[in-house]
């Protein structure tokens, strides 16, 4: 994560910035929320996030990983397998995931949003 993207503008760490600047790539949100049920194989968790490829998939992972959000398990039988699941961290990560959906349901409910987007020459 850039450091700039966790700094006010006097320099000083914010946490809510780097919280958002989590959040804000593409992918980590979805992948902790596919987590939230528990262990899960790549291929199944890459199934499940749908369209992203296996190269930046592993990536978020690698990312999550050390950032202690996810623990990653390789699983010897044979063959070998490796599960990723949420750690503690990665749990309250989740839970703080689901006061933002709800919010975003009753505030940008998706025609509202489309309309605002639409009339804002975002397109």
């Amino acid at each position: 994560m850039e450091e700039k993207l966790t700094l006010t503008v006097d320099g000083r760490y914010c946490p809510v910035r780097a919280t958002l600047a989590l959040l804000g790539q593409k992918w980590v949100p979805r992948i902790v929320y596919e987590l939230q049920s528990g262990k899960r194989r790549f291929n199944d968790l890459s199934a499940s996030v749908g369209g992203c490829n296996s190269r930046t998939l592993r990536d978020r992972l690698k990312d999550l990983e050390d950032l202690d959000i996810v623990r990653r398990e390789i699983v010897s039988e044979n063959p070998p397998w490796v599960e990723y699941e949420l750690t503690e961290r990665g749990r309250e990560l989740a839970s703080a995931l689901s006061p933002l959906a709800a919010w975003g349901r009753e505030h940008l409910a998706e025609d509202a949003l489309s309309t605002s987007i639409a009339g804002s020459g975002g397109e």
